[in-house]
């Protein structure tokens, strides 16, 4: 395990709340999951800036891909399992397709598992935990840019104006981080 592994897994284990998000999606059996995003790599800019664990985290991104389900209902049971109060987002990686060219004005295919979806997003961003017999990261970019507190843009599915957006968000929320520019 690398040493960046090593921290992430010290970080999550020291933030009950990212703990039992993971053991109740385990114990729920959401299929291919992930609690990725936002949280985690915010979890890292925060100890890394000597912040609180979840200082400006605005929700948990929970991913997954199931085709026979839908969000609505996974989101009832697990706020049911929880008992931090952190609003969860949650979304089925099998169905982003129908609604993605919405918020983007991108087309894109249908992904095929949660992972492939994960790998559209922005890399210092494209990092998710869960939980089996241990802690699992899944981060295909790895977590370099996460720990550089770098966000650059991955331009598979994402718009300029997109990215612009985010990061203009990101920049208010952390001073410290470096925006690689589009062009």
């Amino acid at each position: 395990m690398k040493p960046q592994e090593k921290e992430l897994i010290k970080w999550i284990k020291n933030c009950p709340e990212i703990t039992e998000t993971i053991d109740a999606c385990k114990v729920y059996g959401l299929k291919n999951y992930y609690l990725a995003g936002g949280a985690i790599t915010q979890l890292i800019w925060n100890n890394l800036s000597g912040k609180p664990n979840l200082a400006k985290v605005k929700d948990f991104d929970i991913v997954y891909f199931d085709e026979n389900t839908n969000e609505k209902r996974h989101k009832k049971h697990l706020a049911k399992l929880l008992t931090h109060g952190i609003e969860l987002d949650i979304v089925n990686q099998a169905y982003v397709h129908e609604w993605y060219h919405l918020k983007s004005g991108n087309r894109i295919g249908q992904y095929k598992n949660t992972e492939e979806g994960m790998k559209t997003w922005l890399p210092a961003f494209a990092i998710g935990i869960r939980k089996s017999s241990k802690i699992e990261i899944y981060a295909p970019y790895g977590l370099e840019d996460a720990f550089s507190m770098k966000v650059k843009p991955n331009k598979r599915t994402m718009s300029k104006a997109n990215y612009s957006e985010m990061t203009q968000s990101f920049k208010k929320r952390w001073k410290e981080i470096e925006v690689i520019p589009w062009d």
